[in-house]
Parts: structure tokens; sequence; C-alpha cells
């Protein structure tokens, strides 16, 4: 797989002299940096975040020398991502192996123009806050970035706050469209601050706990599961218009590649899961066609008395299957407690929602979409240390992946009959 190529030279020494390049173009040399974060995306490429230490170069022609005032950059990107039109301040690189790599400084991500706004506190302020604050007081933190993709920032003004989700160009409308759908239906989905700029759309925080916060605490012990299906059947119908996207399990095999490329020793095991999963997925009912969020977890949901009082990140909104999102919820839920030992009390609470979602959907479906949505997990697992003690974080996953299909299997083996009597359709 070309992309497993890409990672390791990602993690090689070889982005030395990329980074170099790129740095010495704009001005600046570079004195240290470190390994990269990776986000892969099969069948779209590799990108690496590198932290990076800089310094101006004297003595450069005015016109490649940093901007007067410009900070320098603390992160650089490469990736073997396809740039149809690269913008300024991308250096192409050819002859990397079959890639074509393109390097550029953070913030200046060339597919997500509206970064370096979200970015500068002046211009936050006034587009997020308006008049009576000062922006000498807005206090900025990037929240969560996945490059030429989107990323969301947290913006803090004394007391008000505003999260700010940075789009790809001509994204922002259609999820400003979204949002205002979901408000005029009555789901708790965050209010938006005003139009989009520059593909930055500015909102202001939901209520409520997350519900994560809550799985380390207990469990969620007083969250019903029918609660959680009961915001997934009140988005209103007109979400049935908008575009449909493939949930997670309809590209299980790609990211079975994925999962390869972050455990190579596993390649054969882990292709032969992700073909048996598909296999399943195809094989069992998904139910009715139905308005859904496409991305459906603990990590999109405020909970307040027991009820969800906060959807998130409802770019993925359209027409689906419920049943992908109840398992996209299992297995995000399920690798929870191979990603901190704080989640003791989460293999309780999968069995309390687990068995919960099976009076809304087909059992044999849910868990078989779960296993799929496990393994898309894999290749974004952090890798723990030996000295931690034993499986990585990966291997975790996988297992829960296997654990999901196996119990697909149970049930499907044993048939209909006493399996899911009770079954009703959401």
């Amino acid at each position: 797989m070309r992309e497993q190529g890409t990672i390791a030279l990602l993690a090689s020494d070889a982005p030395r002299e990329l980074l170099s390049r790129a740095l010495g173009a704009a001005g600046w040399e570079l004195v240290s940096w470190q390994p990269a974060s990776i986000h892969h995306r099969p069948g779209a490429g590799v990108t690496g975040v590198f932290p990076i230490e800089v310094r101006a170069v004297s003595g450069m022609p005015a016109r490649r020398r940093p901007t007067a005032g410009e900070p320098p950059p603390r992160y650089a990107c490469i990736t073997s991502c396809a740039l149809q039109h690269p913008s300024d301040g991308v250096v192409v690189v050819p002859g990397y192996g079959a890639d074509v790599l393109s390097v550029w400084m953070h913030p200046k991500d060339p597919l997500l123009p509206g970064l370096p706004l979200a970015l500068d506190p002046e211009r936050v302020t006034a587009f997020a806050f308006g008049p009576g604050h000062e922006p000498g007081d807005t206090v900025l933190d990037l929240l969560s970035y996945r490059p030429l993709r989107r990323a969301v920032v947290l913006a803090r003004n004394g007391e008000d706050h505003r999260y700010l989700k940075v789009l790809r160009p001509d994204a922002a409308v259609s999820l400003a469209e979204r949002h205002r759908l979901l408000e005029a239906a009555g789901v708790p989905a965050p209010v938006l601050d005003g139009d989009p700029v520059q593909d930055v759309v500015a909102m202001r925080p939901a209520r409520g706990k997350p519900l994560a916060e809550l799985l380390m605490a207990d469990g969620a012990a007083d969250v019903d599961p029918r609660d959680v299906v009961r915001v997934l059947t009140s988005l209103p119908s007109a979400v049935l218009a908008l575009p449909v996207r493939p949930p997670w399990s309809a590209r299980v095999r790609d990211y079975g590649e994925a999962a390869v490329a972050a455990l190579p020793a596993e390649a054969d095991h882990i292709r032969r899961l992700a073909a048996e999963i598909d296999d399943a997925v195809r094989s069992s009912d998904a139910g009715p066609l139905v308005p859904t969020h496409g991305d459906f977890y603990e990590g999109n949901l405020l909970i307040q008395d027991g009820a969800v009082s906060g959807l998130l990140d409802v770019d993925a909104l359209g027409p689906g299957h419920l049943v992908d999102d109840l398992a996209c919820f299992l297995g995000h839920l399920a690798v929870l407690p191979g990603l901190h030992a704080g989640y003791k009390h989460v293999p309780e609470a999968l069995r309390r929602f687990t068995a919960g979602f099976d009076h809304f959907v087909d059992p044999v479906a849910l868990r078989s979409r779960a296993a799929a949505v496990s393994l898309t997990l894999i290749a974004g697992a952090r890798r723990r240390a030996e000295h931690d003690g034993g499986d990585n974080e990966a291997i975790s996953r996988l297992q829960v992946a296997e654990r999901f299909l196996a119990e697909a299997r149970v049930l499907g083996g044993l048939g209909r009959k006493g399996i899911i009597q009770g079954w009703s359709g959401a």
C-alpha cells in the first residue's frame, strides 16, 4: 500500500530536508523538529504535523523575508494528499517514492483559508464577539486540527465563549443551514452567532456536561439509552433532503488498510477481519432510511438531567440508517477503556447501551456495524510505550472489533427467533 510508504517516510529522517527547504523559502531556518502526529485518510493520503523551532535568516532578499511582526511558525505540515491548486506558501516537492509531497507552515493550510483568521485574536474578537469586547482579552485554543479538512478553535473573552469551526471553501454555508434547520426543529444543536466569515462558523456553547465525563465518573448511570435514541428520532424529516454520506461501515475494507499501516505485523489478520465485517454488514438488515447525525458518539453529546442537551458536530447530518448512528456510538464507547484507565465503568455501560439499542434496530446489524466502526478507529490509536504494559491501544481496538463481530455471528447463527423478540423500529 502506497500510503504505508509515506507513513514510513514521515517517521524517518527525510522530513528534515523537506522542512528545511520549505522554511528557507519563507525566510526561516530550521533549528529543531520533533516527530509528527500522523493523519491518515485511506485512499486520499497521509499528512504529518511536525512541531518545529525556527529562527529568521539574515540577509535574505526582501521577497523571501518573513513579514514584519510575523510570529515564527511552531508547526509545519507535510502531506501526500493531492492539492489541485497549491496556494502561496505551499512548497511542492516531487520525487519521494511514488508521491508528490506538499509542505506548508501552520496555520496557512491550503484547504482551510479561514484558519489564520480563526487564530487571530483581533479579528476573532471583531466577528465572534463584537463591540464591547477588547481583542487583548480574547484567548484562543486550537482544540482540534485535521489538516486539509477542518479545525475547531475555542475563543474566550471574559465570561463569553465561542466555538469556531474552520471548514473548506463553501462548506460553511451548508453547515450553517444544518444548524438552523435543527434549531427550528427544537433539536439541541449549538446556536450560531451570525453568518460564516471566510468559511469560519462561530457558535455559542451548548449546555450540559460531556457524556465522556459522565462515562468516566460512573458509566453515565443516569443516562437512559432510550433518551440517547430519542435525540436521533427527533431529527426533522427535512434532513432527508440533504446529501447522503456513506456510513463508516461502507468503507471498512479501506479503513482496514489504514489499520494495516498502524499494525503492519497484523496485516493478514486485519484484512481477513475487515472482509468478514464487510460481509456481515452487507448481509444484515439496516432498516429504513431516516434522518441521521452521521458521526454520533460520546464526544459529540452533552448531557443535562440524564438527557441529551447538546448535539455537536452536525457536519454529516443527512439521510441514513439509525443502526449506523447507534453502531457509531457503541464502537467509540467500546474502545474508551483502551484509551484511558479511568474508563473502568465503560464495560458495564457498553452492555447497558447495547441492550437498550437492541430494542430499536436489528441486533446483528448493530454489532456488525459497531465492529466496522471499531476497525476504522485503529489507525488513529496512540501507541503506548512497552513499559506502560503490554498491548498498545491499536491492538485493543482490533480486539474490540473482533468481539463485536463474534457477537454478531452468534446472534446471526441462532437466527431471529428468540433473539430479538420485542424488536421495534424507531
